[in-house]
């Protein structure tokens, strides 16, 4: 057994209990130098008391900045504790901080813009909500300029339709005023060509008293359909000739006859020409005599005023 416990030595530290954890009471009473020398050198040495002690401290500091520390404990607190420079500012800012949180805690605190960078999370919430509102702003405004497109087309389309309309009826009131004064001049030259021969009034225009002869006047009786007119010729050089009525006033045509053979029986050679007399009215007139030539225009021979008086 000797040799045994010669070759297998028990090791004391093992055997023994461990030692109680020291209460936070010690370690008050040595932050307000109430703790012996020798209890204050092993709490110096052990380096787990060293830290609890560093927590103890910020709780008693903690406690008199809130105002907690009452009899014995604060006046040790402020007679030692307080000695230290370092330990009073600690003690100073912990009060101030103290007060920071209460004036915060009862009084609302005022918006403060944040320059911090946001989290992602932060981020990634407004960013959507904004992106949405752009989007929906965006399609408002496209479809504010489509339909602003459209109004206009329409309206521009509308007045093409108007101006369209406009030219319609009056082309439509141009045709049928043309279509009347065709029906009657036909009609016209119908009668004038079935109507019985009236007196024949014959305009002489001599070439050298052309500029003041007066201008014969031809009457039309009531009920006539055409009114026959000899036109003198100065030379018996054609065998065919037209007549074209022409209204001075406007220098337009308004009839024209058909190809007419001169008179050559007479002592002065004529055409004879069958006016209609639907298309006379009182007032001046001209007849314009072209001679007919083959494989050329007609060539204007003379002209022949007169005046029409209705009876």
């Amino acid at each position: 057994m000797k040799d045994f416990a010669a070759s297998h030595p028990i090791d004391t530290r093992m055997a023994m209990p461990p030692t109680p954890p020291m209460s936070d009471d010690p370690l008050i009473r040595y932050l307000l130098g109430a703790l012996p020398a020798d209890e204050v050198a092993r709490t110096m040495v052990d380096d787990e008391l060293a830290a609890r002690l560093r927590l103890v401290e910020d709780d008693l500091v903690d406690s008199y900045a809130a105002g907690t520390l009452t009899g014995e404990q604060l006046q040790r607190f402020e007679a030692f504790y307080l000695v230290s420079p370092g330990r009073r500012g600690k003690a100073a800012f912990a009060k101030g901080l103290q007060t920071a949180v209460e004036r915060a805690t009862h009084q609302p605190r005022p918006v403060q813009k944040v320059t911090t960078q946001p989290s992602r999370h932060i981020w990634r919430e407004s960013w959507w909500p904004l992106a949405t509102a752009a989007v929906l702003i965006l399609a408002v405004g496209v479809l504010f300029l489509q339909n602003f497109t459209l109004r206009r087309e329409l309206h521009e389309t509308a007045r093409q339709i108007e101006d369209a309309s406009q030219r319609a009826a009056a082309a439509s009131q141009q045709i049928e005023v043309e279509r009347k004064a065709a029906a009657a001049a036909k009609q016209a030259l119908v009668d004038a060509r079935t109507a019985p021969a009236l007196a024949v009034v014959s305009l002489v225009l001599v070439p050298q008293t052309r500029g003041v002869t007066s201008v014969s006047i031809v009457a039309v009786p009531p009920g006539s359909s055409a009114v026959p007119v000899n036109l003198t010729l100065e030379a018996s050089a054609g065998t065919a000739y037209d007549v074209a009525l022409r209204d001075p006033a406007s220098n337009r045509t308004i009839w024209r006859s058909s190809p007419l053979a001169p008179d050559r029986l007479r002592k002065i050679p004529t055409v004879p020409v069958s006016l209609p007399a639907g298309l006379l009215k009182a007032q001046h007139y001209a007849l314009d005599l072209f001679e007919l030539r083959s494989g050329s225009a007609p060539e204007f021979v003379s002209s022949y005023a007169f005046e029409v008086v209705r009876q």
